[in-house]
C-alpha cells in the first residue's frame, strides 16, 4: 500500500479536476480556481489536515469534500499560491479577497495566498 499511497499523493494535484468555473476578483486583480485531487485510493486513506494548524491531523478521516485552491494574478496568469488539499465542505465558504487591513485571499477558513502589493484586495 506505501508505494500506491506515494503515488497517489503525487498525482492528487497533477491531474486534478476543476470544479466549475475560476472566480474573478471585483478589480480584476486575482482569478480562484478550485480543484478536486485525483486520488488512486479511497478518501479515507488520506491524511485529512484543518487550515487551522492547531487541529491535529488525522489518518482513517471521513472526507466531506476534497479539495483545494490555486491563486493566479489574473493579469499574467502568474501562478501566486496553491493550497494543501481540504475538506473545503468543512473548511471553505465565502471568499475574501483581502483589504489593506487583511492583506491575505482567503475561502472560508482556508488561507490561500497574501495579496500583491499593486492589488491590495479584490473589490475597492
Amino acid at each position: 500500500m506505501g508505494l500506491m499511497w506515494l503515488a497517489s499523493e503525487w498525482w492528487e494535484k497533477g491531474w486534478a479536476t476543476p470544479l466549475g468555473e475560476p472566480l474573478i476578483s471585483p478589480n480584476g486583480c486575482y482569478r480562484l480556481e478550485t480543484f478536486e485531487p485525483f486520488w488512486v485510493l479511497p478518501a479515507t486513506f488520506h491524511l485529512w489536515v484543518h487550515p487551522d494548524d492547531t487541529v491535529e491531523p488525522e489518518w482513517f478521516a471521513w472526507w466531506g469534500y476534497p479539495g483545494f485552491y490555486r491563486l493566479y494574478d489574473h493579469r499574467n496568469g502568474r501562478l501566486i499560491a496553491e493550497t494543501r488539499v481540504y475538506d473545503v465542505q468543512l473548511a471553505g465558504g465565502q471568499v475574501y479577497w483581502g483589504d489593506s487591513w487583511g492583506r491575505t485571499v482567503s475561502v472560508g477558513n482556508i488561507r490561500i495566498g497574501r495579496s500583491l502589493p499593486d492589488c491590495i484586495g479584490g473589490g475597492e
